[in-house]
């Protein structure tokens, strides 16, 4: 559905109140409430019961309405659930466009809710109508000045950039009644989602000239290809969506015992496309808050980097600020050679120069103030200029005089650069009206509240700006192959054995070992002479697949009489392990000699969102403590060589205590081939372990000892 289509729910012309009533309750409040947003439109009451409900002309039926000559856009069902779908068919008989409904009960509830949502979901279908809830309280949509929503209004509601839907009715009640003095333009609430998802309310608000930025409260996407199209339409106008995504379920348990499900769950590959689509995902509301009032000021000054120059009156702030930012990404870099020289000339000589700046010096900061954070904000290495000041609405007038000497220099510093200018208030309970109004009267000054929450929003900050400026590729947009590369995959569910597994892989130009599947052991004593000591022999069988568990993997074979010896105790070894297990064979290959590390590259595929490539260094360890990266194909290469640093265990391959460095473009090169396996077979990967990928020293590539994949 596209936002024309979606403007006849959100900026309807005439809206029908079935179940309008005089007494109070939500059939009177949604007509109160579109006298309180001043609607222009037409107000149709519904009921046969009266003959006029708050001034308007009531109604006894829509067939009555629509015979009297109204054009209804917007049906708005104030009934039980019981009465929604025959209201709605009444709807459809006479031509309506949308409909809410307020009543629950349907989905959320039994088998026989679910039905009648369904039943409602085909009728809206095969009509063209589309259909908010059931089970929400609907819409304020305050920029023009409409609505169709149960609760009593807001008593202040302030026009504004910022749009927001959220799946929880409560949440929506509780974003609307804040007291953070955001300004709104859209504020919708989905429930059910019975026709209209959060997704299409995402889509309506970005294309929507009064909205830049999107606030999302989402607990499940039912179509995520949907949030996949928003989020790139997003990127295109540069409008960031602010997430907050809860439900952290992992995926469920497989058949096969895959270690990459193992290292990430459902929740996990979620974040990873969040990340890729420059989604913002937040914690809390608090959080939320602080970044839409910072992206909804600074809408047209992007930074070009992490670097602030922060100016505050306290040390101990200071203090605070470093522990919080310790782990987010922003940076304090010291002050240029020039501007600590302008430092000296307006602070005592005594005054540390350090970023940030305790700024206070003599006292006298109606003479100095300004000129410090001037000076910040003049080098050319800052990105970013955050003045620091608590400025809690319990202050004295005296207090109130002095600190709008420190918001009357946020805003002249605004107007002399290009750059993000914020003010940071440290505490949440509220900023002094005169201070407030000195910021919000400039427009372009974001007066955040909360250290962290404010610290977090910069965080966010320079993330999205990071991400704005560099290309993204996704699996919609990625060329098609005109064939597969790798045909030879049995049909149904099931696994492939290592060798199998590893023919797969390799397919895709993962390097695997020089190795022959051997059916006796006179083959395997062949192939030991063929490829080489020191060798590795592995009974493979796809009803073992923990082969050291059941003792059939024999190491640093040294001779062909050793080569006997392995090959008759690993058979022995599995049919002690399971008698009834199939054997494939005895795999043989030439034992690979000091690794610089062992690491695990696997794909897993989320049932919603897809496939994601997880990669981990380290063995068994990255289980442990489950030090990965997740990646969403296709992979770039700076990407993926980003997930390869981005770990602990990266410390291995930098040439950790006088080993080699490990190879890291061969590396690379296998994250990137796995992400064209997992696009390509996408609709038959389960899970992909390639593990453990030995990483050679630099120059001599990696190679893939075992390897697992499971089909769907």
């Amino acid at each position: 559905m596209n936002h024309k289509q979606l403007a006849a729910l959100f900026k309807p012309r005439t809206v029908a109140v079935v179940g309008a009533s005089q007494r109070q309750g939500p059939g009177l409040q949604v007509i109160e409430n579109l006298r309180a947003v001043g609607f222009g439109g037409s107000v149709i009451p519904i009921n046969p019961k009266y003959a006029s409900v708050a001034g308007f002309p009531c109604y006894p039926s829509l067939t009555e309405a629509a015979a009297q000559g109204h054009e209804i856009d917007l049906v708005a069902v104030l009934l039980g659930k019981e009465m929604v779908l025959p209201v709605m068919e009444e709807a459809a008989s006479v031509g309506v466009k949308a409909g809410w409904a307020f009543a629950a009960g349907f989905g959320e509830t039994d088998s026989e809710g679910r039905a009648l949502e369904a039943r409602l979901r085909d009728l809206c279908e095969q009509n063209g109508m589309l259909f908010l809830g059931p089970n929400c309280v609907g819409f304020l949509n305050i920029n023009d000045r409409t609505c169709a929503y149960s609760a009593p209004a807001p008593k202040h509601m302030i026009q504004g950039n910022i749009g927001m839907v959220a799946q929880s009715g409560y949440l929506s009640l509780a974003i609307a009644n804040n007291s953070r003095g955001l300004g709104f333009g859209l504020i919708c609430s989905t429930g059910n989602e019975v026709v209209v998802e959060a997704a299409d309310c995402i889509d309506y608000m970005l294309e929507d000239e009064g909205i830049d930025v999107v606030l999302a409260f989402i607990e499940q996407f039912r179509n995520p290809h949907k949030l996949v199209e928003a989020a790139l339409k997003a990127r295109e106008k540069r409008k960031p969506i602010v997430l907050i995504k809860v439900g952290k379920s992992k995926l469920a348990q497989r058949a096969t015992v895959a270690h990459t499900g193992a290292l990430a769950g459902s929740d996990d590959v979620q974040q990873a496309l969040f990340d890729k689509l420059g989604i913002i995902r937040v914690s809390d509301l608090d959080e939320m808050f602080e970044t839409a009032e910072l992206l909804s000021k600074v809408k047209d000054r992007m930074p070009r980097g992490n670097s602030i120059v922060a100016v505050t009156l306290s040390g101990g702030v200071i203090s605070l600020m470093g522990d919080l930012s310790e782990s987010l990404d922003i940076s304090f870099p010291p002050w240029s050679e020039s501007a600590k020289s302008s430092l000296a000339g307006i602070l005592p000589q005594y005054s540390s120069i350090h970023n940030p700046l305790d700024a206070w010096g003599s006292g006298r900061i109606e003479d100095t103030y300004l000129q410090c954070v001037q000076a910040g904000a003049s080098q050319e290495h800052i990105d970013m200029v955050l003045v620091v000041q608590d400025v809690p609405a319990n202050m004295s007038q005296r207090q109130v005089e002095q600190y709008s000497v420190v918001a009357h220099a946020a805003v002249t510093v605004a107007g002399e650069t290009d750059k993000p200018v914020v003010m940071l208030n440290n505490q949440s309970s509220g900023v002094d009206p005169v201070i407030s109004e000195i910021v919000s009267s400039a427009g372009n000054v974001a007066l955040l509240q909360g250290t962290r929450e404010g610290l977090l929003a910069l965080h966010h900050l320079s993330r999205y700006a990071k991400f704005l400026q560099q290309p993204v590729e996704i699996a919609e947009q990625a060329k098609a192959s005109s064939a597969r590369r790798y045909d030879n995959l049995p049909e149904g569910k099931t696994v492939l054995n290592e060798h199998e597994s590893k023919k797969l892989v390799s397919a895709y130009g993962v390097p695997v070992t020089r190795e022959r599947l051997c059916g006796t052991k006179k083959e395997a004593l062949e192939a030991a002479v063929e490829l080489g000591f020191p060798l590795v022999m592995k009974l493979i069988s796809r009803d073992i697949q923990h082969k050291t568990e059941a003792k059939v993997v024999k190491l640093h074979i040294k001779d062909e009489e050793e080569a006997a010896q392995a090959y008759d105790q690993v058979v022995m070894n599995a049919l002690a392990y399971n008698p009834d297990a199939r054997i494939d064979g005895v795999l043989c290959y030439q034992m690979v000699e000091e690794p610089v590390a062992e690491a695990i590259v696997g794909i897993i595929t989320d049932p919603y969102f897809g496939p994601a490539v997880v990669f981990g260094i380290g063995g068994i360890m990255v289980e442990v403590f489950k030090d990965r990266s997740l990646m969403i194909p296709p992979i770039t290469r700076e990407e993926a060589l980003k997930a390869v640093q981005s770990i602990k265990g990266y410390t291995l391959l930098d040439g950790f205590r006088g080993k080699k460095p490990g190879d890291l473009d061969a590396l690379v090169e296998v994250i990137i081939r796995m992400g064209e396996l997992a696009l390509d077979l996408a609709d038959r990967i389960d899970a992909v372990d390639v593990n453990p990928l030995l990483i050679l020293p630099k120059g001599h590539g990696v190679v893939a000892v075992d390897a697992l994949v499971s089909l769907i």
